[in-house]
């Protein structure tokens, strides 16, 4: 008789695979572990960790508590409180409910936990390795719960592998934490990592407030409250000023029924009533929460509990889009007047655009202070800092060299397809005719073959981008001082990431040194840039950096920060340039070698040739 090949997984091995999806790092074992303390009813939440959570995870509540019996009972898989039918699946009303997260942990980790009821006498304590539970005994402590989670992925060494660094790993539960602290700002919440105090968080009357607490009064300044209430549908939260932009979008949070999610309908909600309000490729800051009936959202799609699905995803889009876009209509109400005067008067850079989106150019402009916005008399405006154009110490005029093409190799001698067809001679941008600039954006210029329009933006970052290079090349980004220091606050989710690339950050020209553990004080810039827009330039470059940091790779690496770094300190589309700025830029940019692409490889200018335009009119 042939043996069996089908056989059933022992519970252990079980386990270990069902922790794979439930807790792929660290910051998910503390994301479980704190929403367990918010729905036993906690009022204060305190975290530590140590060595970016895989050597220790501690969270300590002051909630319910739980028995003996359900201390035990609770580390065993799809063992649970907050649900008992299928029937509940349709209507779910905690954060957790598949009752596998605790299991999962207790798995790949030895597990200690603390727990006691406020009518109990004594608490209990439950010691567990791999799952197995080794040991209960009797504790004294006060009413709450406490477990603590030691050498996480101890035993699944596949998982351990792809642990990333300690201050990545760090930093995603920052992130995570401050994601829960938002959405609940009537608790207190309290974060500790290798000793340090991340977040002290106290209990906030609003979510306004708690913003306020986790990002600091600069940015919590320039947020707008929203409201929305429609039939079974809610939208409210906080939404910055078109004055705020950001290069990524990392500032979007965005909640439904008091669950952090990840949902790209609500975030694409959200950017779209910014539409013509921020320049392309920057993103807005918002803090949404989305209210509605618990049985027309499904939250039971991932293990991960950050995906939902909506019964009626358009009404809810319709619903977030309006709530944010007519309160972007009047952004002076509730605002005090000194905030918008600031905000005018600082120069607040929100037209960088992202890296697709840029250019580096001979031209460098610390700040723009103009949105590009559909409607507006572009024309009519003026950047708040003219363009700052810097002497470039290669006096010989650069040529743009063709590139070496497999199929005209025999050039010299032979009527390849690449000599039958020469092609076009690259232009002299600064001998020909400016007719103007149009759309805030592009260049006009006049040619003896017909109409060529400029890009200044790719322009601009072709130029800077060549200049950065090279004095990379010749030993060093050069820097210039700042006239005083200026203080650049932290993430404090990503203070730690940001702390470990201190050197790139030196080598890319910046002059900076911590100050405190979510400060840094910036003391010189690019010189290529000039120091008054230094402060945004290297808030733009921080955001932009990976979670990883900026990673090595020698000079290909660094060439690749160079791309991000001259995109966001070139000039943008939406800036109006004065006649000797345009001038100077097509100068300089006649001077740089590759002049035609920006480089991320898009065209500098197009042609439309007279015969073509003259088509146009049936001549």
């Amino acid at each position: 008789m042939a043996e069996h090949i089908v056989h059933i997984l022992p519970e252990q091995v079980a386990s270990q695979i069902a922790a794979g999806e439930v807790v792929e790092r660290p910051a998910s074992a503390v994301k479980e572990l704190i929403e367990n303390s918010l729905d036993a009813g906690a009022r204060s939440v305190s975290v530590e960790i140590l060595g970016g959570g895989s050597a220790l995870i501690a969270v300590a509540d002051d909630g319910s508590g739980m028995t003996r019996a359900d201390a035990i009972l609770s580390l065993r898989r799809h063992a649970t409180s907050k649900i008992r039918s299928a029937a509940d699946l349709s209507a779910i009303r905690t954060l957790g409910f598949r009752g596998e997260a605790l299991a999962s942990i207790a798995s790949v980790s030895h597990l200690r936990m603390q727990t006691r009821r406020a009518a109990d006498e004594h608490g209990v304590e439950v010691a567990a390795e791999a799952g197995n539970i080794e040991d209960t005994r009797t504790c004294a402590m006060a009413a709450g719960t406490r477990i603590e989670v030691r050498q996480l992925f101890f035993n699944t060494p596949a998982r351990l592998k792809f642990l990333k660094r300690l201050a990545t790993e760090q930093g995603a539960i920052a992130d995570a934490f401050q994601r829960i602290a938002l959405a609940n700002h009537h608790i207190a919440f309290r974060l500790a990592a290798d000793g340090r105090t991340i977040f002290d968080l106290p209990r906030a009357n609003s979510a306004l407030e708690r913003f306020r607490q986790v990002f600091g009064p600069k940015i919590a300044s320039r947020m707008l409250a929203f409201d929305l209430d429609r039939p079974g549908i809610r939208a409210q939260g906080l939404a910055a000023t078109s004055q705020e932009s950001f290069a990524t979008g990392r500032m979007i949070f965005t909640f439904v029924n008091g669950r952090s999610v990840r949902d790209r309908m609500l975030i694409r909600a959200i950017e779209q009533a910014y539409q013509t309000l921020i320049p392309r490729g920057r993103h807005p800051a918002a803090l949404l929460f989305v209210e509605m009936r618990h049985e027309d959202v499904d939250v039971n799609v991932h293990p991960m509990k950050t995906e939902v699905r909506f019964r009626n995803g358009g009404a809810v889009f319709e619903v977030v889009y309006r709530a944010i876009r007519d309160r972007l209509a009047d952004q002076t109400e509730n605002l005090p007047a000194a905030t918008l005067v600031d905000a005018s008067a600082a120069g607040t850079d929100t037209s960088a655009s992202s890296s697709d989106d840029a250019a580096p150019g001979p031209v460098a402009t610390a700040s723009t202070g103009e949105d590009a916005r559909a409607g507006d008399s572009v024309a009519d405006r003026r950047g708040d800092a003219p363009l700052r154009l810097v002497p470039d110490a290669l006096t010989e005029k650069a040529i743009q060299r063709p590139l070496s093409l497999a199929y005209d190799r025999d050039a010299r001698g032979g009527t390849t397809a690449a000599t039958a067809h020469p092609p076009a001679p690259i232009p002299m941008y600064s001998r020909l005719r400016v007719i103007g600039q149009i759309f805030a954006g592009y260049i006009a210029l006049e040619t003896e073959e017909g109409l060529l329009l400029i890009d200044q933006h790719a322009a601009h970052e072709r130029v800077t981008f060549e200049k950065l290079r090279r004095e990379l090349r010749d030993g060093g980004i050069r820097t210039q001082a700042m006239l005083a220091p200026v203080s650049v606050e932290l993430s404090p989710a990503r203070a730690s990431q940001v702390h470990g690339a201190l050197s790139e950050l030196r080598a890319m020209g910046f002059e900076v040194e911590p100050f405190g553990p979510t400060t840094l004080l910036l003391k010189g810039a690019p010189a290529v840039f000039g120091p008054e827009g230094g402060a945004k330039l290297l808030t733009d470059m921080i955001e932009s950096m990976g979670d990883g940091g900026f990673r090595g790779g020698g000079e290909a690496a660094f060439e690749n920060w160079l791309k991000q770094l001259a995109c966001h300190g070139s000039v943008r589309v939406g800036r109006v340039l004065e006649m000797a700025e345009i001038h100077s830029l097509l100068a300089e940019l006649d001077r740089t070698e590759f002049k035609t692409n920006c480089p991320h490889g898009r065209p500098v200018h197009i042609q439309f040739g007279r015969g073509q335009i003259e088509r146009m009119f049936r001549r």
